[in-house]
């Protein structure tokens, strides 16, 4: 493509916990790019299997390891990367993932050409065929409109800006940060900057812990104005009359695919995540002094 000769200068972002599983797939696939003047600035929150262990193996002078510490977060992990990233374009990826060969290219294209501050890839969860079970953590995005930081990329001079992301979430900054960021202009949609997300399967702890997302809805709602997902002020109504009425958890069984034994496994479990989550979310209700069901 050129873009070297005109001293272009990216910067890969990843920030990983405890990714020994998945961490030399995606690794592999961001050093075997078409186009090669990067770095890839890592960020390990303090991880307690063999993540560093991993990375080291890889003798490429393009990766640049740091470990905080002390546990800081998604959030605050990603700005530290932000802070050591050197390069004109960031792109952010997960250590879950594995990017497609012309993956920086295909951002760089559309940065460079489509009058815009950032882009958007599309995401497949394991693979455009895989259909996923109750058990699947899917994380995927076809159509655009989601902005995950497992395939995003922005101008550097933009996330400073704006002061990079809200350390208050652990869950949906991407989307907070995009919010932010489309003040200053355009993101766009690149079907061709393709990520896979590898398989990732809930335990019954994690499962249960994903109902903290719901206290990120009351930072979204807040600072945003985004009710999705609300009815009036109440959030994820459903969820919310299952509580009082436990026998309409067994919609689930309509709603989703239950197939394997971690899918079964997980439904008694269920009432547990419904109330963990409204207790979250009513916490940080009472934090952000904002008054939502």
């Amino acid at each position: 493509m050129g873009f070297e000769e005109l001293g272009t200068s990216v910067s890969i972002l990843l920030t990983l916990r405890n990714a020994e599983k998945d961490v030399g797939k995606c690794l592999t696939s961001l050093l075997d790019q078409t186009f090669t003047d990067f770095e890839v600035v890592i960020v390990d929150d303090v991880s307690t299997d063999k993540t560093k262990e991993i990375i080291q193996k890889f003798k490429d002078q393009r990766v640049k390891y740091f470990r905080n510490e002390r546990l800081l977060g998604l959030s605050a992990s990603r700005n530290k990367c932000l802070k050591y990233a050197t390069g004109d374009y960031v792109f952010f990826t997960d250590g879950d993932c594995i990017v497609s060969k012309n993956w920086i290219e295909e951002g760089l294209k559309y940065l460079k050409t489509s009058d815009c501050i950032g882009i958007e890839g599309k995401t497949y969860y394991v693979s455009k065929e895989y259909k996923p079970t109750r058990s699947d953590d899917v994380v995927d995005n076809l159509t655009g409109g989601q902005y995950p930081t497992c395939n995003m990329s922005y101008m550097k001079s933009t996330l400073n800006s704006i002061g990079g992301f809200d350390e208050r979430y652990t869950y949906m900054e991407d989307r907070d940060l995009a919010s932010r960021a489309k003040r200053l202009g355009k993101i766009r949609f690149n079907p061709n900057m393709i990520v896979i997300h590898q398989k990732k399967t809930f335990t019954w702890r994690g499962f249960v812990r994903k109902g903290c997302i719901a206290r990120n809805r009351v930072l979204i709602y807040k600072k945003l104005n985004d009710k999705s997902f609300f009815i009036w002020r109440i959030l994820y109504p459903l969820n919310l009359v299952a509580i009082f009425f436990p026998p309409l958890i067994i919609r689930s069984f309509f709603a989703n695919r239950y197939k394997t034994k971690e899918d079964f496994a997980l439904f008694p479990f269920t009432y547990i995540k419904l109330i963990y989550e409204r207790l979250s979310f009513w916490d940080m209700c009472a934090r952000e002094k904002v008054f939502l069901i």
